[in-house]
């Protein structure tokens, strides 16, 4: 399996934070790879309902043969306010935290799992943090443990421990996202298809052997 699983050890530290428990209702923004990941680990820990939310359509039928409950398009999210105890925002647009404020529950978590970079002045913290008791948490892969496991938040390598076994026995899948296979020397052609964003291509693996 390719370095995949070191993209679902950061997803898991993420939904670490978030502490998802069985019978919660987990919302998704953003469904690229560490969003459709996100989703997928959240199940693994418990959530009996995982619903994704993005613009682009080949996405969102990724996330659900990806094993996703329910996609939306981002423009439906002011449908579905106050509904999730957990969301995860995976966008990494500054402009897209507060749609994560209004779609948690009272009392809800918000994990900012993308590197969200930027400012955003469209908060109303009394109303969309305060009144509702939401518990937010930056998810940056730099902050972990480095040495043991503290208060549920555990190191690196036991999550890429983690992170193997749940590939290995299906609960987390690889395959449906990534795209395509290349070889090493065609990476150049290969960023330049991601870049120039004309295909439904989410992971283009580089085989070096």
């Amino acid at each position: 399996m390719p370095s995949i699983y070191r993209l679902i050890s950061i997803v898991m530290q993420g939904i670490h934070k978030a502490q998802v428990q069985l019978g919660w209702e987990v919302a998704v923004l953003g469904l690229g790879s560490i969003g459709n990941l996100a989703g997928q680990v959240a199940r693994a820990a418990g959530s009996t309902h995982v619903h994704g939310f993005d613009p682009v359509g080949w996405r969102r039928d990724l996330a659900l043969q990806s094993g996703f409950d329910a996609v939306s398009d981002s423009t439906e999210i002011g449908t579905l306010t106050d509904r999730f105890q957990a969301v995860i925002e995976a966008t990494g647009v500054a402009e897209v935290v507060p749609s994560s404020f209004h779609l948690a529950a009272r009392l809800g978590h918000v994990v900012l799992l993308a590197s969200t970079r930027g400012e955003t002045e469209s908060v109303n913290f009394y109303r969309d943090v305060h009144k509702k008791g939401l518990t937010i948490f930056g998810a940056h892969d730099a902050i972990r443990p480095q040495t043991e496991d503290h208060l549920g938040f555990t190191t690196e390598q036991i999550d890429d421990l983690t992170a193997l076994r749940l590939v290995a026995s299906g609960r987390v899948q690889a395959k449906p996202i990534i795209s395509d296979v290349v070889s090493y020397q065609d990476a150049t052609s290969a960023y330049q298809r991601l870049t120039r964003r004309d295909e439904a291509l989410m992971m283009i693996v580089l085989q070096w052997k």
